[in-house]
């Protein structure tokens, strides 16, 4: 299951758009630290908070990590095998309330 946000999938490959976005960001970070303005339509300055800042760094650090966990599936794949893979069903079920409710919140 590929999760999204902000443009970058779960399976760490981002798109040209998304690409482009990152660069944007960056751009537009550096310059509203420095106190530089980007010439452009109208000459309007753009200046990023340090939310927005910290929320593009963590997005660059999650789009470098590795979509899937080998040594995970590898004991996963072991314990299907052995017959000992337990399943849970107040833990899936505890986890289908709170994915709900955090797309609740953001309005999905």
């Amino acid at each position: 299951m590929a999760n999204t946000i902000n443009s970058y999938s779960g399976s760490g490959a981002a798109s040209v758009s998304s690409s482009r976005s990152t660069q944007a960001s960056r751009d537009n970070t550096s310059a509203a630290t420095t106190g530089n303005s980007q010439s452009g339509p109208g000459n309007a300055e753009v200046q990023i908070t340090s939310t927005a800042a910290r929320l593009a760094s963590l997005g660059q650090r999650i789009s470098s990590l590795p979509a899937i966990n080998q040594n995970r599936v590898a004991q996963i794949s072991q314990a299907l095998a052995n017959g000992t893979y337990g399943i849970c069903a107040d833990k899936i079920a505890s986890g289908l309330l709170q994915s709900e409710q955090g797309l609740a919140q953001v309005g999905l």
